[in-house]
C-alpha cells in the first residue's frame, strides 16, 4: 500500500487529541515514515499500526494513493506485541 495524502477531518483530529491524545504529526509520521503494517477490515477500511516515537494505531479508509483517517490511539500491548512479530517476519 502506498499512501501519498492523508486526510485528516478537524473533528477526527479533535478526537484523537483529547480522547487518545494523538496529534496530527504523529498520524502522519507513523504512516509515511514509520514503517507501519496494514490490516483490512470487513467494512473496507484499513487498520495501520506504526511506530514512529511510540505505538500508535490508526484506522482508516483508502483510495488510489489517500488515506482518509477515521480515529487514531495509542496501540494496545496486544498490538504491539502483532507489529513486533510480522516486522520480524519481514
Amino acid at each position: 500500500m502506498r499512501i501519498r495524502k492523508i486526510l485528516i477531518k478537524f473533528n477526527v483530529e479533535e478526537k484523537a487529541n483529547k480522547k487518545h491524545g494523538v496529534y496530527r504529526e504523529e498520524i502522519e509520521d507513523a504512516l509515511l515514515e514509520g514503517r507501519p503494517i496494514f490490516f483490512r477490515t470487513k467494512e473496507n477500511k484499513y487498520v495501520a499500526i506504526a511506530s514512529k516515537g511510540r505505538y500508535i494505531t490508526v484506522v482508516f479508509s483508502y483510495k488510489t494513493g489517500v488515506a482518509n483517517i477515521r480515529t487514531a490511539y495509542p496501540s494496545s500491548d496486544w498490538q504491539i506485541k502483532l507489529y513486533k512479530r510480522k516486522k520480524l517476519r519481514k
